[in-house]
């Protein structure tokens, strides 16, 4: 059986550290009240540091915000997919794999990760003015498609999916379209919710060459 080696992203590598515990009160800060009530005596108090050691860390305020920003953005999409590439090594058969992917596809669209999407939407939104925070969170990004990528194209390699497809830009249309399910929950009655469900759960099946799950979050099929 194969086994998953611990991942450690960039932008997470350093979170048992004093930089990691700075990058996660910012980040809450964040998440809580929004980039403006980043403020460096703040963060100092709530990690018992100095001003000093947060300017050598990060530069300046906005390196720090960076840094919260990417955190934010990549920390719930590495969970899930480390989660999703250590069951698929444990597959033992095709089966096997495709309950785990159905699995999978029902688990991304529960009402449970809205504030991941939500959070990776707002930084998405933010990094449209910010060209550095753009190029962090890009890098994030990309590590993590070739990161879990791979796992896919383990999945291609037993012949579990269809070959014809990259297994990078598979990952990162997986976070498109995970992400930008906000767009119907931001009315509170999310009338689309589950046709947005339906119809993901019907590309994502096609692209790997894959059954359907039989219902789809109670819609009839």
């Amino acid at each position: 059986m194969r086994t998953l080696e611990p991942v450690q992203f960039k932008v997470l590598k350093n979170d048992e550290t004093l930089h990691g515990e700075i990058v996660r009160k910012a980040a809450a800060i964040i998440d809580k009240s929004g980039e403006g009530a980043v403020r460096v005596r703040d963060v100092c108090a709530k990690t018992k540091t100095t001003a000093p050691t947060i300017y050598r860390l990060f530069g300046d305020r906005e390196g720090l915000i960076t840094s919260a920003h990417a955190y934010n953005f990549i920390r719930g999409q590495a969970e899930l997919a480390e989660r999703f590439a250590t069951a698929i090594y444990d597959c033992k058969n095709k089966s096997s794999f495709i309950a785990i992917v159905h699995g999978l596809i029902d688990f991304m669209f529960t009402d449970s990760r809205s504030a991941h999407r939500r959070t990776r939407a707002e930084v998405l939104g933010a990094a449209m003015s910010n060209k550095s925070l753009a190029k962090t969170i890009g890098d994030a990004q990309s590590e993590l498609n070739k990161k879990f990528g791979e796992p896919v194209r383990y999945a291609q390699a037993k012949g579990w999916v269809r070959d014809d497809f990259s297994c990078e830009a598979f990952i990162a249309w997986m976070t498109g379209i995970t992400t930008f399910r906000t767009l119907v929950e931001l009315d509170s009655k999310r009338p689309l919710a589950d046709e947005w469900d339906k119809i993901s759960t019907k590309a994502i099946c096609a692209v790997l060459g894959i059954p359907e799950p039989k219902k789809v979050k109670g819609i009839k099929n």
